[in-house]
């Protein structure tokens, strides 16, 4: 008789079938050895479960995540998961956590023990209990799938959700009792007196208000860490439900599940580097989606007005979003400038609104001029917030090979929530500069309200680029040139361009795009700045980075980069634009130490290399992107040019 890892390799090179149809799986096994293969158990009701509507990405496994089906058979891992309700069962948030910890540890195998049962009180979750609804005994079956399990792999985790059912007079005041009861019993049975228990948080809808029943039940959620050892409590800040009120749609449940998967690192390697050099929580959320396959949303970056401040009297900062859109048919195609607002302390922005003045300019030649690649950021010397890109012309509809570009800028009035007309920013009348402007650049802006803004230039005719930064004054109406510090290139295709600035710890860092890859410098006055070098990890590997952007997070906790690369199962991604990655930065060697890498938002086939970074107060950081739909067919992987806001939450202890 062959092994069973054998066999089970044979049928994942097989078509695999779910109940939403078939799905190619590659080869893979079950490993031989127990340790090498990682077990979660996944309880609770319909939110566990999962009722988010299935697309094609959810049905393509991942190599190592696997599940125990009905049939208590190793099977890829695709939605849905659970089996309570074969009706309605959907996207869960089990797949994606799989997925999370499964890229943490290469070397290993996740197996997914799905025991959602939609409905059920817990009550119910005692053995011996038959819950009617789905004829099934909700206890008694998860031990058994367990105990099943637990014969090829060691347990590692219980993940939990559930308190809907309990959020009623008489049942929410006995809620926490049970639950400690439950987390006992459960690693008792499963003689794992120490096995992680992570609780998700019930969800929070507006259009649903809690009672005081359900701020109970959630209060038992939220103090379980501070009474019940080894267990973790998961946020649902932010998560949108998929139109009843009661279920996350199928984006949130994917969120929730990263989310466990943060907690789940914290919980258990909370001296590990990957962990404890990360003073943060990321929260992600979707302001809009959705497009016609001929035009999509480019270039969304977001400034933040702080509270109380002119044209902010509001306790929480307002946040000014900028992006436009593209045209799918072209290259770099782009139209007016929209907007759209927030309260930070909120997740609903207004609809996104079309600028007037960023609208194409006809010149007497017929070309036509906008404005793109704009960021918007706070300045504080003078109360404004300044958004500055620069110009594109058009002949034909096509970007004019050789031409005029400039650095344009433009002043939010938070009265009318329009952005003023847009002005040019002068420079010296030299040829290098005919051909020079701030498009994608982050800016530093000093004390005295001095701003330094990175630009990139060449001469008409030229290949390379060249960067800078400029030394600029502000009044709060007119950006005006003082000067410019070192000029930057290196002699390698189109040369060092679209640079961010930073600064942190009394120093300066530039951060600069090639074709080839990333390049870093470091300057003590924010002008004259160090020879670049290529961007790599701490163990002297190369970042992988190339022909995109990178920017930078500045925190009194570190230096952050936010950046993309090669070599993460990417692939099939233009130019290996996607997932975003976030990690600490060495501000000494420049280097960014590997073992703090973490996905800031996930690959969907969609390229994610034009992004913006955002301080929206001590607590909080922003990242703000679109993904971008060329080329076509990009959607077949899941992208669906979703604007992703990635908040970065710091932690109180900072």
């Amino acid at each position: 008789m062959k092994p069973l890892s054998t066999l089970f390799a044979v049928a994942f090179s097989l078509l695999v079938i779910s109940s939403n149809g078939p799905v190619r799986a590659e080869e893979a096994a079950v490993p031989e050895q127990k340790e090498n293969f990682h077990l979660f158990l996944l309880v609770g009701q319909s939110n566990m479960a999962g009722r988010g509507k299935v697309t094609p990405q959810d049905q393509q496994p991942h190599p190592r995540v696997l599940m125990l089906n009905k049939k208590q058979e190793w099977v890829p891992a695709v939605d849905p998961l659970h089996f309570d309700k074969p009706g309605i069962v959907g996207v869960g948030i089990g797949k994606t956590f799989g997925a999370e910890i499964a890229s943490d540890n290469p070397d290993v195998t996740i197996g997914l023990i799905p025991c959602g049962v939609g409905g059920s009180p817990i009550s119910s979750w005692q053995p011996g209990e038959f819950y009617k609804p789905t004829k099934s005994h909700p206890w008694d079956d998860a031990m058994e799938r367990a105990k099943v399990a637990l014969k090829h792999g060691t347990l590692k985790g219980i993940l939990w959700h559930q308190g809907e059912s309990d959020s009623k007079e008489g049942l929410a005041e006995i809620h926490e009792e049970k639950l400690h009861d439950l987390i006992q019993r459960l690693r008792t049975e499963l003689k794992a007196p120490n096995v992680p228990f992570i609780a998700g948080q019930m969800g929070q809808f507006s259009e649903r208000p809690w009672n005081d029943a359900k701020k109970m039940v959630d209060a038992a959620h939220q103090n379980l860490p501070a009474k019940v050892k080894n267990t973790a409590f998961v946020s649902s800040d932010g998560l949108k439900h998929k139109g009843d009120n009661v279920h996350f749609d199928a984006d949130s449940y994917r969120e929730l599940g990263r989310r466990y998967a943060d907690a789940f690192r914290k919980l258990t390697q909370p001296n590990d580097a990957a962990v404890s050099q990360m003073p943060f929580r990321i929260e992600r959320s979707i302001a809009e989606q959705g497009f016609d396959g001929k035009m999509c949303w480019v270039h969304a970056r977001v400034g933040a007005i702080p509270s109380h401040s002119a044209g902010n009297a509001a306790d929480a900062p307002l946040l000014v979003m900028t992006t436009q859109k593209l045209q799918l048919s072209g290259s770099d195609v782009f139209y007016a400038l929209h907007s759209a607002t927030a309260p930070s302390n909120q997740e609903k922005w207004s609809p996104l609104t079309e600028q007037e003045v960023f609208k194409r300019q006809t010149a007497e030649d017929g070309t036509e001029m906008t404005v793109c690649d704009f960021t918007p950021k706070w300045h504080a010397a003078t109360g404004k917030l300044l958004g500055i890109g620069h110009t594109v012309v058009y002949e034909n509809n096509r970007v004019k090979h050789v031409r005029p570009r400039e650095s344009a800028y433009s002043v939010f009035d938070p009265q009318s929530r329009r952005w003023t007309k847009w002005k040019s920013l002068e420079l010296p009348d030299l040829p290098k500069f005919k051909n020079a402007g701030a498009g994608s650049v982050q800016r530093v802006d000093l004390p005295n309200g001095d701003v330094l803004l990175p630009i990139y230039y060449k001469a008409p005719g030229e290949t390379q680029y060249s960067t800078t930064v400029l030394k600029c004054s502000f009044d709060g109406n007119s950006l005006t040139y003082l000067e410019h510090g070192s000029e930057l290139t290196v002699p390698i295709k189109r040369g060092l361009y679209e640079p961010s600035i930073a600064t942190f710890d009394g120093k300066f860092f530039l951060t600069m795009r090639n074709d080839d890859r990333g390049y870093v410098s470091v300057s003590d006055d924010g002008l004259k700045f160090s020879e670049p070098k290529v961007w790599a990890f701490d163990d002297g590997q190369e970042l992988g980075n190339y022909n995109t952007q990178q920017h930078w997070v500045s925190h009194e906790s570190g230096l952050y980069l936010v950046y993309t690369r090669k070599g993460a199962d990417n692939d099939h991604v233009f130019r290996h634009r996607a997932p975003l990655f976030i990690a600490r930065v060495n501000p000494e060697t420049l280097q960014v130490i590997r073992a703090t890498e973490r996905v800031l938002v996930p690959e969907k086939g969609a390229r994610l290399g034009n992004f913006g970074v955002t301080e929206v107060s001590s607590n909080e950081s922003l990242v703000t992107v679109t993904e971008w739909m060329q080329p076509a067919g990009v959607d077949k992987y899941g992208s669906n040019n979703r604007i992703w806001i990635a908040k970065l939450l710091w932690d109180d202890k900072q």
